[in-house]
């Protein structure tokens, strides 16, 4: 069977792990905070933590992360950002990142596409996904959002950061899709800072094997910096 290279958006989003089935780590996935988009000339950070599985028939097991993130408003209707998420699990350790570019359709929908890389113990891919985000928009101490995430990760062997010695970096990780129903709630702690809770469920389709059910679990908070006050 082959060694587990599992890593998956996790974090909080969740850090799905399979026990003895091999895929491409993807971008990071998470949503993190409602439909609106940073003001132009404004910034915002989030940062969580979180756990999750994926439910391979072979076998699965649990990994959790870091998640990190910043954007920045150069236009109303639209910003730029990074999003890094880190995971740890017992074969081996996992970080991933990606620019991302979000558009605001409407006052409640936001649509994103993201490009980026990854490498863990067993190997690395280029990856990207693409989401819409829903959600309320009101003046009230808490605010419901959900996003429906579809992404792609083509591997390639070899390692950068997190080699490990009993690891083979000779055959690339199958090239994977995922999918992904984000849900979250956030709540007002000051006028510029929120309290995240995030969980989903979705399914990983590696290239050639069965596929699996995950879910994810997270908790985190949100900062935003400057500009005009958000709506």
């Amino acid at each position: 069977m082959p060694k587990t290279q599992s890593f998956f958006l996790v974090l909080l989003y969740g850090m799905f792990l399979s026990g003895c089935v091999t895929f491409a780590p993807p971008a990071p996935m998470l949503t993190y905070g409602g439909p609106e988009i940073t003001p132009k000339g404004a910034s915002e950070t989030a940062i969580g933590f979180g756990t999750g599985a994926a439910l391979f028939s072979s076998g699965h097991a649990g990994a959790q992360g870091w998640f990190g993130r910043y954007k920045y408003g150069i236009h109303e209707k639209f910003d730029l950002g990074v999003d890094m998420l880190g995971v740890k699990r017992n074969s081996g350790l996992a970080f991933t990142f990606k620019g991302a570019v979000r558009y605001q359709l409407h006052k409640n929908i936001r649509l994103e596409f993201g490009l980026g890389a990854a490498d863990d113990s067993n190997g690395k891919s280029l990856n990207g996904d693409f989401a819409a985000t829903f959600g309320t928009r009101r003046d009230k101490p808490w605010n419901y959002y959900s996003s429906l995430r579809f992404g792609y990760a083509n591997g390639f062997p070899g390692n950068v950061i997190f080699s490990t010695s009993n690891s083979s970096d000779t055959i690339a990780p199958p090239n994977t899709l995922f999918g992904v129903l984000n849900v979250g709630t956030q709540g007002n702690i000051g006028e510029n800072q929120k309290f995240i809770f995030e969980g989903g469920y979705g399914y990983i389709f590696p290239k050639e094997q069965s596929a699996a059910p995950v879910f994810y679990v997270s908790a985190g908070l949100f900062f935003y910096i400057g500009g005009k006050k958000r709506q």
